[in-house]
């Protein structure tokens, strides 16, 4: 009998539906380890290039403006809140360019109606924190674009060039999820930042960006979420981000080598991406005193606007990054079995 292929093994695997939320499901298949299109390869050769030093491009010009706020504003005694004022403008210009670098060319943004028609005439401010679903390493540039917020990010992400100094200067909070006591640490700055931000809306500190379900899907799950953004009590703004041609080529980043899946993104001449911005969501006492029914019923909330005013469905699921991890260790091992050796260049967090 002949054994079965390798692709074929991992496609078995991945039908356990604990893993459902993180198999990448594009044209490229399972891992993104389909074969590449002979076409597609020569015109990856051909435009990432082109692609790759228009995104660099818009990621440079970002660095410098924060720079320029940073040495050259207070220099001539401009005020803290244009300068911050200015760095934002710019700066989401700046990323939207490197988003058409990558082949960003429609980023739509569409702000919902309350489902409930009697909420409609409520005043809306911008709110201490935005909570998103998470697909991939695209997402942040998506929300920097629109927002310009800080989020919290990988411990390391501060030394990387470029990224690592716009990071710095928009206030990330850094965070090693395999070590607690930074973790509980950033869990503790995010629940300050939050709060302070809570009582000075007008402050020139930017809001939070949070991913709460704590890693990447495929965009077709909302998996339960972590109360990180929920501790300090404090208003939130839903988004649900959605890609229109995932079928073909997924943005999503979830399990498939990276290096793999810049190349394919970079191949692709175009993507596509909706986020539907939901109403502000306003605690109520009891949310404010327990961030898990809080974390809960934003979740839940997002959930009912799923086939609602255009916003497509997304599957609600128990899985866990623990699932993910689980997932990554066998698919590691099968690709081990059938290689002979350990294939680190899948490794994917």
């Amino acid at each position: 009998m002949a054994k079965p292929s390798l692709y074929s093994v991992l496609e078995t695997q991945s039908t356990d539906p604990r893993f459902a939320p993180f198999v990448h499901q594009d044209a490229y298949g399972v891992w993104g380890l389909k074969p590449q299109p002979l076409p597609e390869l020569v015109l990856g050769i051909l435009i990432a290039p082109l692609k790759a030093t228009l995104t660099v491009l818009g990621l440079v010009l970002a660095c410098n403006t924060c720079r320029v706020e940073k040495y050259l504003m207070p220099v001539l005694s401009i005020s803290k809140e244009y300068r911050a004022a200015w760095t934002q403008y710019w700066g989401k210009i700046w990323i939207r360019i490197a988003l058409f670098g990558l082949g960003f060319l429609s980023v739509s943004w569409i702000k919902l109606d309350h489902l409930d028609i009697r909420k409609q005439a409520e005043t809306e401010t911008e709110a201490p924190v935005i909570v998103s679903n998470h697909m991939g390493w695209s997402d942040i540039l998506v929300h920097m674009s629109r927002s310009w917020p800080a989020f919290v990010a990988k411990e390391g992400i501060d030394k990387v060039p470029i990224v690592g100094y716009i990071s710095q200067h928009i206030g990330c909070i850094y965070a090693m999820r395999a070590i607690k006591e930074t973790s509980k640490s950033a869990a503790v700055q995010l629940k300050d930042r939050i709060a302070a931000k809570a009582i000075d809306p007008t402050s020139s500190v930017r809001p939070m960006l949070v991913f709460p379900e704590g890693t990447t899907t495929n965009g077709r799950y909302l998996c339960k979420f972590k109360t990180g953004a929920f501790l300090a009590g404090a208003p939130v703004r839903p988004v649900v981000m959605h890609f229109l041609n995932q079928d073909y080529v997924s943005p999503s980043w979830e399990s498939i080598n990276i290096k793999r899946h810049i190349f394919i993104m970079m191949a692709t001449l175009f993507h596509k991406v909706i986020c539907y911005e939901l109403p502000i969501y306003y605690p109520s006492d009891a949310e404010k005193q327990d961030p898990v029914l809080f974390a809960e019923n934003v979740r839940q909330n997002m959930l009912s606007y799923c086939g609602n005013q255009g916003v497509p469905n997304l599957i609600p699921c128990d899985s866990t990054l623990d699932n993910k991890l689980e997932y990554h260790k066998l698919s590691k091992a099968t690709i081990a079995e059938h290689s002979g050796k350990f294939r680190k260049s899948i490794k994917n967090e």
